[in-house]
């Protein structure tokens, strides 16, 4: 499944988000683990500070409707807050495993939110400098 989410940076979180980022320490002990850089380094910033980004999980079986990125949230909590995830498809219409993380439908989700605000990830490192 393929999801949207939207967060905002918890004040005071920057600078460790950063770190966690560029250590490769963001979500280690998580299964997703290798995903969470991916996801920072292809996140998008906001005007209003809102950043977003797409996951891909293939947890559907095991945790049903209702269970989305159960796995993440914990990471993301350390440094987000008014989390909020929006399925980018209808469950009906998801292939699911192994075919979302690569499809048409992400390829394009991609495209759209690149045209959106800028880089996060850039930003977060103007904002560690500036705050040094």
């Amino acid at each position: 499944m393929r999801y949207l989410v939207r967060a905002h940076v918890k004040a005071g979180k920057e600078r460790a988000l950063l770190e966690a980022i560029e250590s490769g320490s963001l979500g280690r002990g998580s299964i997703a683990y290798p995903t969470y850089e991916k996801c920072m380094r292809g996140a998008r910033l906001l005007e209003g500070g809102q950043v977003r980004w797409i996951e891909v999980c293939y947890c559907r079986e095991a945790f049903g409707p209702g269970g989305e990125l159960l796995e993440e949230l914990p990471y993301w909590r350390e440094f987000f807050e008014d989390i909020d995830i929006r399925y980018t498809t209808t469950l009906e219409k998801c292939e699911g495993y192994p075919f979302c993380g690569d499809c048409d439908c992400t390829e394009k989700l991609k495209a759209k939110l690149e045209r959106m605000g800028g880089r996060f990830f850039a930003a977060l490192e103007r904002s560690a400098k500036t705050s040094a």
